[in-house]
């Protein structure tokens, strides 16, 4: 079987751990890498990533990008903030023909939570493409999504099931994504928020699939934040934070099922192992069940003092590189995790 031709769209921490991973798996064949940054342009892929020279050149120039042929786009911009731009390109490569695994917005991992337009937008271009669309991320897009779906078919009822992230954000490789979170800012309070469902975002798309697939109905999600301040200044995530501004963030959003918080997705996020230690502990994702039976599953990260940011930059990238092969054999459409079959690693013994 031919090796599907796959180009990498944006080559940060996430993009360039996806690349050479194409570039070692034998089924999968790079043939084209679009970077942001000008200093990129004409540098070979293979020798950006890490990996022996390849022969393709990153390039700058998108229109070139949209007139390759491939049969998959790697697209891992940074796009939170910038929906509008992110659907105007994945739209232009699946019209062309292109099928597409994103990481680029975590609300498209279910885009129903998008709203009704831009589902049509991406399933219009998916059949003038006859191509497939299928988002990811590790959370939300594993822990939040696959992880609890996984582990629901062992319980009879779910009283409340609450999955979190437990990280330290300081050596994250993104000064940007770390100042939108508010880190470095002011400690503003944030009162419990009621947000319609299909409205909460990142974070209501993994809420919507999880309630889909397993037969709920959510009838209001509640954001709630938890603001730890910096006690001595420091260079964390790429911005200086000083003493008395944001350094953590604690914050959930609770769909309610059935009148009563059923399913809370949380984010406990310092700039530091000294902030906040009451909060919970760890690096990693739990998954807790309250039900019949009562279950907890921890998964931890960088398990032998690995920098756990660049661990999970590199699980994200391989959960989107393993999606590629069963999005190419997928229907026509938007497909997520509730479509596919289940995504494996395929290689992972013998990749180097």
């Amino acid at each position: 079987m031919a090796a599907l031709k796959v180009i990498q769209w944006a080559t940060g921490t996430v993009g360039a751990h996806a690349m050479k991973a194409v570039l070692d798996l034998p089924h999968l064949e790079l043939v084209g890498a679009l970077a942001y940054d000008p200093a990129k342009s004409g540098r070979d892929a293979g020798v950006h990533c890490g990996a022996a020279p390849c022969g393709v050149a990153i390039t700058t120039d998108r229109e070139a990008v949209f007139g390759m042929q491939a049969d998959c786009v790697l697209y891992m911009a940074q796009g939170e903030g910038k929906r509008d731009q992110v659907l105007d390109d994945v739209c232009r490569l699946l019209a062309s023909g292109k099928n597409v695994v994103s990481t680029a917005i975590t609300e498209l991992i279910y885009p129903k939570a998008c709203g009704e337009e831009v589902v049509a937008r991406l399933e219009e271009a998916c059949r003038a493409g006859g191509s497939t669309f299928h988002a990811t991320g590790i959370e939300p897009g594993w822990a939040s999504e696959v992880l609890p779906m996984a582990m629901s078919g062992l319980f009879r009822r779910i009283d409340h099931l609450l999955v979190q992230e437990i990280m330290d954000y300081s050596t994250y490789p993104s000064a940007d994504m770390i100042s939108a979170m508010g880190f470095g800012g002011p400690p503003e309070p944030v009162p419990p928020t009621s947000i319609p469902p299909g409205m909460g975002g990142a974070f209501g798309a993994p809420l919507l699939m999880v309630a889909d697939a397993l037969g709920a109905t959510i009838e209001d999600v509640i954001y709630e934040c938890e603001i730890a301040v910096a006690q001595t200044p420091r260079d964390a995530g790429g911005i200086r934070i000083e003493a008395g501004t944001t350094a953590g963030k604690r914050y959930r959003f609770s769909a309610v099922i059935d009148g009563r918080k059923a399913m809370t997705i949380e984010h406990v996020t310092r700039m530091g192992e000294d902030i906040a230690p009451d909060w919970p502990q760890g690096r990693g994702w739990h998954v807790t069940v309250e039900g019949t039976p009562s279950m907890k599953l921890a998964c931890e990260i960088a398990v032998h003092g690995e920098d756990a940011n660049d661990q999970a930059c590199h699980a994200t990238a391989m959960h989107a590189v393993h999606a590629i092969a069963p999005v190419c054999a997928a229907d026509t459409g938007i497909r997520t995790f509730l479509d596919l079959p289940q995504i494996v690693g395929r290689g992972a013994f013998s990749l180097p």
